[in-house]
């Protein structure tokens, strides 16, 4: 990669002599792209946006108004480390969208996958581990060491804490947060509070019926009877283990090192933790 032609980059940017961009790539006004940084063809970084590298960035991104990618991470740990962010292809980060590097405490690497969305505001800590096709609506915090799966949902201002794992197919409510994991194909609301399984998500991305159905008996038995939760795995194991989404319920569930949210009750609507 070469720097882009003259006429896509606008005359106030700082661009750094470390910095790679494809051909093609559009700079706007004031922005700032300092350090290693390599940015693939057909990416779009709209004015004031700052990127600091190390900094690896896929094909047809685009990056919103003053966001911010690739600073040193907000953790206590470190030192100066040059850290790396990956970015895929195709994500969308919008105005004052900000993040992180990862630290080397955390492996070094905060890692975005391809075709994610995050609106206005939206904050990845550091050594932030992202799916593919995620949608972060305004304003969601997840804090370090996160990972979340793909196609996961979180609406306006939801908080996750550090080390949270959220699987794949999640839907949060607004205003919500989790300090726990949260399994795969389920919808959170409020405060570490599970209501249901995520039907709608699994149906949009053509999950046969049959599953849905085998994952709705596993969630009844995981969350709703009441079962101690090594009597729960144990029986879903015997009774649906061989689906593969089911096993990947299991399995996400078995990994946990913080607990799993339960399923909120009517004594205790708002708050399940």
């Amino acid at each position: 990669m070469t720097l882009a032609v003259s006429g896509l980059i606008h005359p106030t940017a700082v661009i750094g002599p470390d910095v790679e961009l494809a051909p093609d790539v559009r700079v706007g006004p004031y922005v700032i792209i300092e350090g290693p940084v390599r940015i693939g063809p057909g990416c779009v970084i709209e004015g004031y946006a700052c990127l600091s590298g190390p900094i690896e960035m896929g094909r047809e991104n685009y990056v919103g108004y003053k966001a911010v990618l690739g600073k040193g991470p907000q953790s206590r740990t470190y030192r100066g480390e040059p850290t790396r962010l990956i970015i895929g292809d195709g994500n969308a980060f919008h105005d004052y969208v900000t993040v992180h590097r990862g630290t080397v405490e955390g492996g070094s690497l905060t890692a975005i996958g391809n075709g994610n969305v995050l609106r206005k505001g939206a904050h990845l800590g550091h050594d932030v581990i992202m799916g593919d096709g995620c949608l972060l609506e305004s304003n969601v915090l997840l804090a370090g060491h996160v990972q979340i799966g793909d196609g996961c949902d979180l609406s306006s201002h939801v908080v996750i804490q550090q080390r949270v794992r959220i699987g794949r197919l999640v839907r949060f409510s607004g205003l919500g947060g989790s300090t726990k994991d949260v399994p795969p194909f389920v919808v959170q609301e409020g405060y570490n509070c599970i209501t249901g399984l995520n039907v709608q998500g699994l149906q949009r991305i053509g999950t046969p019926t049959p599953v849905i159905n085998a994952l709705g008996e596993a969630f009844h038995t995981l969350f709703e009877e009441g079962r101690n939760q090594a009597e729960a795995l144990e029986r879903v194991e015997t009774r649906l283990g061989s689906i593969p989404e089911v096993r990947e319920v299991l399995d996400f569930i078995r990994g946990t090192r913080i607990g799993i949210n339960h399923i909120r009750n009517e004594e205790r609507r708002n708050w399940c933790a």
